[in-house]
C-alpha cells in the first residue's frame, strides 16, 4: 500500500475507536422526554484525531468539522485531504451501528484515494489509484481478513437486467428513489431496496452487494469523496443524474448535484 493510504487507514481506525467509546444513547428525562444530545462531541474528537494523523503528510486538510477554508485559498490546492469524521449521526444514535469515518485524497478535482471505516463492525474499505480496492474484516485484529475488490465491466444504466438491488439511506424516505426508478420506464424491473447508513452505501456498490445508489437529495463533497474513490478503483463511478458527468470536487460551494453511483 502507498504511504498515504496507510496514514489514512490508521487515522480512520484511531478516530473510529474513539467514537465507539462514546455513549450514544439519548438520556430520557423524568417526564419521559428525550434530553438534547450533543452529537458534535464525538465528531469533533474524531476530527482532531484524524487531522493530527494526516498532518504528517504536509497536505492541506478540509474537514466537515474543521474551519471553512475560503475558495480563494483552496482553489490553488493541487492535493488535499477531505474528511468526514462522523457520517451517519442517526445511525450512531440508533441501533444499526452503520455510522462511518471516511478520508479521501483529492488531486485536482478528482478523488484518487479513499478510506471508509465502520467502527461498530471493525470493517474497512479502502482504495487508491495505485493499489486498487480492498475490503478488510476484523480490521483491528491480528487475523484481519482482507479481500481484494476486482474491477468490473461498466454497463449502461439497468441495461439487460430484470432485477436490481438499490441501496438507499436508512434514515430517509425511499419514495423519491422508487419514483425515479419507475420513471426510467422499465416497468418489469424487480427492485430490491437495501437500506444502509453513512458511506456504506458506496461500499456495497463497490463490492457488488448492490447495483445502484441513487441520491436525489443534497449532499456535500466530504460525504461522497472517499466512497467515490473506492468505486473508481473497481471500475465504477458516481455521476450527475442530469448530465451523466462524473462528480468533481473542490467546487466553490462544495454542494453535490443529485447523483447515481453505479
Amino acid at each position: 500500500m502507498t504511504p498515504e493510504l496507510i496514514v489514512a487507514i490508521e487515522a480512520c481506525m484511531k478516530a473510529g475507536r474513539a467514537i465507539a467509546r462514546h455513549d450514544c444513547r439519548v438520556p430520557v428525562l423524568e417526564d419521559g422526554t428525550e434530553e438534547e444530545f450533543a452529537t458534535d462531541e464525538p465528531g469533533f474528537e474524531s476530527h482532531q484525531l484524524i487531522t493530527r494523523a494526516l498532518s504528517v503528510t504536509g497536505l492541506p486538510i478540509l474537514s466537515e468539522y474543521g474551519e471553512p477554508v475560503p475558495y480563494e485559498i483552496r482553489s490553488g490546492w493541487l492535493q488535499f485531504w477531505m474528511v468526514s469524521p462522523l457520517q451517519g449521526v442517526d445511525e450512531f444514535m440508533g441501533s444499526t451501528g452503520e455510522y462511518t469515518v471516511s478520508v479521501a485524497l483529492v488531486e485536482g478535482h478528482e478523488p484518487v484515494l479513499g478510506v471508509v471505516y465502520v467502527p461498530s463492525r471493525d470493517e474497512l474499505y479502502c482504495a487508491s489509484r495505485e493499489t486498487g480496492a480492498f475490503h478488510v474484516r476484523e480490521a483491528s485484529s491480528s487475523i484481519a481478513y482482507t479481500t481484494r475488490l476486482f474491477r468490473s465491466g461498466r454497463r449502461g444504466l439497468l441495461s439487460g437486467v430484470r432485477s436490481c438491488r438499490i441501496v438507499v439511506s436508512r434514515s430517509r424516505s425511499d419514495e423519491m428513489v422508487l419514483k425515479y426508478m419507475n420513471d426510467l420506464g422499465n416497468r418489469e424491473l424487480s427492485m430490491d431496496l437495501v437500506p444502509k447508513g453513512g458511506a456504506l452505501k458506496f461500499c456495497l456498490v463497490a463490492t457488488g452487494e448492490a447495483d445502484l445508489y441513487p441520491r436525489l437529495e443534497t449532499t456535500l463533497e466530504w460525504e461522497t469523496a472517499a466512497g467515490h474513490a473506492i468505486l473508481k478503483a473497481v471500475g465504477k463511478n458516481v455521476v450527475d443524474i442530469r448530465t451523466g458527468q462524473e462528480l468533481v470536487y473542490n467546487k466553490p460551494d462544495m454542494v453535490n448535484p443529485c447523483f447515481i453511483a453505479q
